[in-house]
């Protein structure tokens, strides 16, 4: 009996160490709640019952945030789009964070020829661009492009001015449209947010700067450079 005891002690703290590796928050509750079962049924085994039965309430505990986290996940199940702006360009996993942000996002389609900011239009949107291209252009002249998986009116956003450019749909395109404001305050409040927010607007601004470099080198293109882009 004690050497059984001790397995499931060795596994229970095995499995402990693996939750540290897990990539999302169910993962990490799942892991910890096989790590409760062991050392609730260790402790069991040894009869030491005031152990056993916080081991108990570990597994409980474990249990009942699984079952929150899949009853929000079939109430509120992400679309494509929102899976890519989350999980992959934001890397952001917790649930309840990806459920506010779902509700400071409205998606529509839009068809090609739509304006979705104007050069000058004070306090433009920041838009999240999930499929379809669009063109930028600033003072008539095109000065770069904006695809799958990128923001417009990022630098808006961050200054406060207005939009520096016009942004011009190219083709069927599927976008999300911020609550700039609403975004603002709720990145304030959520640290992990705003830096993952911020991360993701900065790599974006550095792919667009780099393509407008690019396009600057090549003789005969129209792109003119504009490194002073927001929109």
């Amino acid at each position: 009996m004690a050497g059984l005891a001790g397995l499931l002690a060795y596994a229970a703290a095995l499995a402990a160490i693996g939750a540290m590796a897990a990539t999302s928050i169910r993962q990490l509750r799942y892991i910890m709640l096989l790590a409760g079962i062991g050392g609730c049924a260790h402790f069991a085994l040894l009869g030491q019952i005031g152990w056993a039965i916080i081991a108990f309430v570990f597994v409980a505990v474990n249990a009942i945030q699984i079952s929150v986290l899949r009853r929000r996940a079939r109430r509120g199940a992400m679309l494509e789009e929102e899976v890519g702006l989350f999980d992959r360009l934001l890397g952001i996993e917790d649930p309840g964070r990806q459920q506010r942000l779902r509700d400071l996002m409205q998606w529509r389609d839009v068809e090609a020829g739509a304006v979705l900011m104007r050069q000058d239009q004070p306090d433009p949107p920041l838009v999240y661009v999930a499929r379809g291209a669009a063109r930028v252009e600033c003072d008539g002249r095109v000065v770069g492009t904006c695809g799958p998986q990128e923001f417009l009116g990022e630098m808006s956003l961050v200054s406060g001015q207005t939009a520096s450019a016009t942004v011009i749909v190219t083709e069927p395109t599927r976008v999300a449209t911020f609550d700039r404001d609403a975004l603002a305050h709720y990145a304030r409040a959520v640290p992990e947010v705003d830096t993952a927010l911020t991360h993701a607007l900065n790599r974006g601004l550095a792919a667009k700067v780099r393509r407008m470099n690019e396009a600057a080198t090549q003789p005969g293109d129209k792109i003119a450079p504009e490194p002073q882009l927001r929109g």
